[in-house]
């Protein structure tokens, strides 16, 4: 009896210790008249990081976000969110722009 509850005590223990997750942090950006907004946004490193990003006008280049120290580069139809999966990241800065690097760009800070 004494060995069947210490094999439960410690199937348990490894249970819970492999139960640890990490929270997705969920970025909105919106791109404008006045650029992508917000054009600064703080991440921690190692958490998973998700960019949804909705162009809302039609007045600007910025009909694609693209991150190039990820090689991505997405088409961003207006009035639709687009979600980018960008992982878990490590300490730096990540610039990301519009399509033809003219509209203001913006740097995700991650610390």
């Amino acid at each position: 009896m004494k060995t069947i509850l210490i094999a439960i005590m410690i199937g348990f223990s490894i249970f819970a210790s492999a139960k640890v997750t990490d929270a997705t942090k969920n970025v909105e950006i919106s791109v404008t008249s006045k650029g992508f907004e917000p054009n600064a946004i703080d991440v921690a490193p190692g958490v998973p990081v998700v960019l949804q990003v909705t162009r809302k006008t039609d007045d600007t280049c910025a009909q694609q976000i693209q991150i190039p120290s990820k090689n991505i580069k997405v088409d961003l139809p207006l009035n639709k969110t687009v979600k980018i999966k960008l992982g878990k990241l490590v300490k730096g800065e990540i610039r990301f722009g519009c399509g033809m690097n003219m509209m203001d760009s913006g740097k995700i800070y991650v610390k």
